[in-house]
């Protein structure tokens, strides 16, 4: 690909160590043509990401499969960061911090700067620390990244070295149980909503694991069938209504794939709900939404569930892994001048018989990360009851109401951990349609 040659001028050396440690400073705007200005904008770092690797496109070193787990076979953990409006002369260094908290490699300072009156409006720089084969492969566990700017503390990053693949059976406390369930015209619809277009969205981090989990579950658990499941990453308000219909229209692809009174349709989301404030209603935040205008690019709640009763299925069961309050699992807000605290939208859905909703947490409720096993917490431990731990009676069933009781106990289940890993935070997981007695998961 050809470079703008200033482009090439301001791209730092690589650096290699004994465990082949590497980084690259890209300036991506174009600084030899940027126009002098009186008031330079105000250097800040916008985004700090790790991933597994990074890639020039349109000449601009962007991360790779961001993520906070890591295995021994991949080929490293890179912590990226991205800047803006770099005028001046700044220093940026790394400290990478083994299992035991003991320093396992601190880089070289490395200098980002313009020349004087310009400045770049974009850049990014990053470090490695290389895994397969490495000595850093044979120090699984929980690691941490700090990044320093000017010798000032920026971030600290944690993630987490496992030694097997990051196959879900790989996960610390649960698996995926196969059973002889068969549901051969069973239709799914698997969403994990993890990066959002607007600046002022946060990630959510744990999305597109949740979603393959979720998959994996409807193939071994389940029974459905590969080519039945729809898994959705990062989708929009058009794919939203191209799979579930729209307003006065339930005929999109799920109603397609249904056979009226066979099939049963099994849908999970995992990613971000917000209200609308006028109306308290909630809506599903597509990727490409804008937080100001969710009345209008949002997916409202209720069509979804109305566009559902109509596809004439069998069976109906919802899994929601998020919230309808405004808020995120870092604390984040998604409506300007709202506390989620304050916010109470109507999320009680009105279901046709044969139909099961269990949601993450209450409407006021943020829904919570469990970032020790990369996952979100209501999914972490409705993939581990599904193996066995809801079954409370051990008939080998696992009704609704027996997921519901063991998703949300007090003592044991997603209350007590979103309250013990932040802060003291009330998530409470709500079980709704009238299918209390009917059976999830038959493990035998």
């Amino acid at each position: 690909m050809k470079r703008n040659p200033c482009q090439d001028q301001y791209r730092g050396r690589r650096f290699r160590g004994v465990f082949a440690l590497c980084v690259v400073v890209l300036l991506t705007a174009a600084c030899g043509s940027t126009p002098k200005t009186e008031q330079k904008p105000a250097f800040r770092v916008v985004e700090t990401t790790l991933a597994k690797a990074v890639d020039d496109v349109g000449g601009q070193d962007l991360p790779l499969h961001p993520t906070t787990r890591f295995t021994t076979q991949d080929p490293a953990v890179i912590a990226h960061v991205s800047l803006a409006d770099l005028s001046g002369s700044h220093r940026i260094h790394w400290k990478w911090y083994d299992p035991d908290g003991r320093l396992y490699l601190k880089s070289p300072e490395h200098v980002l700067g313009t020349p004087p009156d310009k400045y770049a409006a974009t850049a990014a720089a990053w470090h490695k620390i290389s895994l397969k084969g490495e000595k850093a492969a044979r120090l699984p566990g929980g690691w941490h990244v700090q990044i320093y700017l000017d010798e000032k503390l920026v971030t600290t990053r944690h993630f987490n070295i496992d030694i097997e693949s990051p196959g879900i059976s790989a996960d610390a406390g649960f698996h995926i149980p196969q059973t002889a369930m068969q549901n051969p015209d069973g239709v799914a619809v698997v969403i994990g909503n993890r990066r959002y277009r607007h600046p002022d969205i946060p990630v959510v981090e744990y999305a597109h694991r949740d979603a393959e989990a979720v998959k994996q579950y409807l193939v071994q658990t389940l029974g459905y069938r590969e080519n039945n499941i729809f898994l959705e990453k990062d989708i929009s308000k058009a794919r939203f209504e191209a799979l579930f219909g729209i307003s006065g229209n339930h005929r999109g692809i799920v109603h397609d794939y249904v056979k009226p009174d066979r099939s049963d349709v099994f849908v999970y989301y995992s990613g971000h709900g917000a209200p609308d404030l006028e109306k308290m209603k909630g809506y599903f935040l597509p990727v490409d939404c804008d937080p100001a205008k969710i009345a209008l690019n949002g997916y409202a709640l209720d069509v979804f569930y109305i566009n559902l009763a109509h596809m004439a299925a069998r069976r109906i069961t919802v899994v929601l892994d998020c919230c309808f309050s405004g808020g995120s699992s870092r604390g984040e807000h998604l409506v300007d001048s709202a506390s989620p605290a304050l916010i109470k939208v109507d999320t009680a859905p009105i279901l046709p018989a044969g139909a099961a909703v269990l949601t993450s947490a209450g409407s006021d409720q943020i829904s919570s990360w469990y970032d020790e096993k990369g996952h979100g917490l209501f999914t972490y431990f409705f993939l581990q009851g599904s193996g066995g731990p809801a079954d409370a009676d051990r008939d080998g069933r696992i009704t609704f109401e027996e997921m519901h009781r063991y998703l949300s106990d007090r003592s044991e289940g997603v209350p007590y951990w979103a309250r013990r890993l932040h802060g003291g935070r009330t998530q409470t997981p709500m079980l709704y349609g009238n299918r209390d007695n009917d059976v999830l998961v038959q493990l035998y």
